[in-house]
């Protein structure tokens, strides 16, 4: 076994630690400068939406709690991506992750017969079922089930980064050079398909903010 000098070792660290990896996020750059672009530009216009809708909802105190939660979603949505393209993939999709489930919150809290904002505020709405309780009630909240299964399916594939899993290897191993692992930052020219899923996923996801925001509008115009 060849002799690790513990001075290499905690030099690396300190930069995994200390120093931001510029030059990973320069490849990622590189390769998606068009959907970043892209992203920018809708998330820009989401923002401009939602800026819109908050600016509707007067001293309603629980009208602003269904607003903060819309802007949580598109400020964590924005970390996400840009975590992503710093090369940390896992927390990165844990945010992701928190991104479905708020804007599912935000979207079960518009309908005030569910009563979920009100114990929501009380904090006494278990949060890690929301999208399952957004399946269960999408009829009452007049939105496409076939949208509502979508997100379903992002938090099954996302509930993967917030655990230890075959998923949690791969982010750490090369698929472009025999042998080599990585620590902290990483960008793998053997992983592009895979990371081109990810950053089309994002912008996709990006687009749905507006007609989500539209839904929560006409649901609390009944309260």
């Amino acid at each position: 076994m060849k002799e690790i000098n513990l001075s290499n070792v905690s030099e690396c660290i300190t930069k995994v630690v200390m120093e931001d990896d510029s030059e990973v996020r320069k490849k990622f750059i590189v390769h998606f400068n068009n959907q970043i672009d892209d992203f920018i530009k809708v998330m820009s216009g989401t923002f401009i939406h939602w800026k819109e809708f908050d600016s509707n909802i007067s001293t309603n105190k629980k009208k602003a709690y269904i607003s903060a939660l819309i802007y949580s979603a598109f400020n964590i949505h924005i970390i996400s991506m840009k975590i992503f393209l710093s090369g940390y993939i896992i927390p990165a999709g844990n945010l992701q992750r928190q991104v479905i489930e708020t804007i599912s919150l935000a979207l079960l809290c518009s309908n005030s017969s569910l009563k979920v904002l009100d114990q929501f505020i009380e904090n006494k709405y278990p949060t890690n079922k929301v999208v399952k309780d957004l399946l269960n009630n999408y009829q009452k909240l007049n939105l496409n089930g076939d949208a509502i299964k979508f997100l379903k399916k992002s938090q099954a594939f996302y509930h993967k980064y917030s655990h230890p899993s075959k998923l949690s290897l791969w982010s750490i191993v090369s698929y472009s050079e025999t042998g080599k692992l990585y620590l902290g930052a990483s960008f793998d020219d053997g992983k592009i398909k895979e990371y081109t899923k990810e950053v089309d996923g994002r912008v996709s996801f990006a687009k749905i903010f507006n007609n989500v925001i539209d839904g929560i509008k006409t649901n609390i115009e009944k309260w």
